[in-house]
């Protein structure tokens, strides 16, 4: 009996020591009264349990496409899907020049609760990239959303087709207080012409870098007669009331490439511009694929894709 006493006693005093300390991790005992793990592993405390049973937590929500780009404003939004337990007082979007805006930079509030939520963005400065997320507060805290970034006005319809760069400080054509850039066709000429006459040098059809594309389709529909060519379907084009359409130089290209989520509707394929390699590889000229961004010549008699372009 006394043996049978002891290890009734020694059982009891084991468990009540147990309960007393509470849920260990990694071997270390949280506090004294016992704790719940979250569906994140985390270790939670009885205070953070509402009365139905329910861990109490930050918010859970998505910040939402920008949409409706000016120069200068943008909408965006979120999506609270989980309200963390508890209400929620104050949602909106936060956004900044750097990475990682929260509510201590530039703010909208739009309201409390949780689901679908739109907010306007403005005073913005063209041609700056912004970085944009959705927030919600509880009595917890404060929740963020995914982050994404834009550049107002990169991606608006605008004098017949998409704005697709603006000019910056240190771009040729950059004018101070002036609104300048490239303007990209909405989708890509429907056909995969070539860059045509092989075995000839194109006077004047090297310029490379912003603002020398016009002048390159100019001087390749001059020294160049065949019909249905890159250059040719560009500089033929009468697009929204616009014809001064052109096959961009290799460098307006790129700046097409940086901003093509914005733009919309590249294929993954390679692009002719309208800069012909020096010599002795004058049967090529550059072309750029929209998946690698590789950069390199293209045969003149191969067939590859056109987006034409025009400055504004």
């Amino acid at each position: 009996m006394r043996i049978i006493f002891l290890i009734i006693f020694f059982v009891v005093f084991i468990r009540n020591d147990i309960s007393a300390q509470g849920i260990t991790k990694n071997g270390q005992t949280t506090n004294s009264s016992p704790d719940f793990v979250n569906r994140n592993g985390k270790i939670v405390g009885v205070q953070n349990i509402n009365k139905n049973g329910c861990i109490l937590s930050l918010a859970t929500l998505t910040t939402t496409s920008i949409s409706s780009l000016t120069f200068t404003t943008a909408s965006g939004g979120g999506n609270i899907s989980r309200d963390g337990g508890l209400p929620i007082t104050a949602r909106g979007i936060c956004w900044n020049t750097s990475t990682g805006p929260t509510i201590a930079n530039n703010l909208t509030v739009n309201g409390s609760g949780t689901g679908v939520f739109s907010s306007s963005m403005s005073g913005l400065a063209t041609g700056t990239t912004y970085y944009v997320r959705a927030y919600a507060t509880n009595s917890m805290g404060t929740a963020y959303g995914n982050e994404l970034s834009f550049i107002p006005g990169i991606g608006m319809s605008y004098q017949g087709g998409i704005v697709a760069y603006i000019l910056g400080t240190s771009d040729p054509g950059y004018i101070a207080g002036q609104t300048h850039g490239l303007i990209a066709a909405p989708t890509d000429q429907v056909t995969t012409p070539q860059w045509g006459c092989v075995g000839s040098v194109i006077s004047g059809a090297d310029g490379s870098g912003l603002g020398t594309g016009n002048q390159n389709t100019i001087d390749i529909m001059a020294g160049c007669s065949t019909t249905g060519i890159a250059a040719r379907i560009c500089g033929d084009l009468v697009l929204g009331g616009y014809s001064d359409w052109y096959l961009p130089s290799n460098g307006e290209l790129y700046k097409l490439y940086l901003n093509k989520n914005a733009i919309g509707g590249f294929a993954f394929g390679e692009y002719w511009s309208s800069t012909e390699e020096p010599e002795p590889w004058t049967n090529y000229a550059y072309i750029l694929h929209f998946g690698s961004a590789g950069s390199y010549g293209g045969y003149k008699s191969y067939n590859y894709l056109v987006r034409a372009v025009r400055s504004f």
